[in-house]
């Protein structure tokens, strides 16, 4: 123990306070004039201490997009009820997958990913973590989709596989800031339309 904190709330205090100062420093500066001595000198430990958090500027951003997976898939666990009627349990994953886009506090988004080309190319060292992130969400959200295939209520004729595949396209399409100042909408009401989006693509 060091004081009131263990070594690990400590580092995870410091872990914290390094993404936020990798956020205030692609806002200003962008990914690519962005340097870890920079971001170092900002959060003011050396570029070594760095290192030992986190590799890279990659795993940074990657860290920035996919950091809470863990805790958002079990928010899902308890606030999804598994008593919904499938239709309905697919629908409230949507919609709380594209709200918690729209909540990042952040200043990477899919949208802003797509700028730079596609995720898997952007992140070219992420590549086995990006797989188990998609693998992680497949687990999830691919046995609900087959559950609505098998009751009729999901257009059967597409692989699921595909179907969660055009999530991604939906989530960038709504995070986009400029349509959510352009239209007076809220996170929550973009969340709704992008659901509605999807539903209507995917049903039978």
């Amino acid at each position: 123990m060091t004081g009131p904190f263990s070594r690990k709330q400590i580092q995870q205090q410091r872990e914290a306070y390094i993404l936020e100062v990798t956020e205030a420093l692609l806002k200003e500066k962008g990914y690519y004039d962005m340097s870890m001595d920079e971001i170092a000198a900002r959060v003011g430990i050396t570029k070594v201490t760095l290192y030992r958090h986190f590799k890279s500027k990659e795993d940074l951003i990657f860290h920035l997009l996919f950091g809470d997976l863990p805790s958002f898939l079990q928010h899902l666990d308890e606030k999804i009820s598994t008593d919904l009627p499938v239709i309905e349990q697919i629908e409230s994953f949507i919609y709380r997958s594209i709200l918690n886009f729209l909540q990042k506090n952040s200043s990477l988004s899919l949208s802003f990913l797509s700028s730079l080309g596609e995720l898997s190319i952007f992140l070219k060292s992420k590549q086995k973590d990006l797989q188990q992130v998609e693998d992680t969400i497949a687990e999830y959200f691919i046995p609900l989709l087959k559950d609505g295939q098998s009751e009729g209520l999901i257009d059967s004729t597409v692989p699921p596989s595909i179907l969660l595949g055009t999530l991604s396209g939906i989530i960038s399409s709504v995070s986009l800031q400029q349509m959510k100042t352009e239209n007076d909408l809220s996170e929550e009401e973009l969340a709704d339309i992008g659901t509605r989006l999807y539903m209507k693509a995917i049903r039978a």
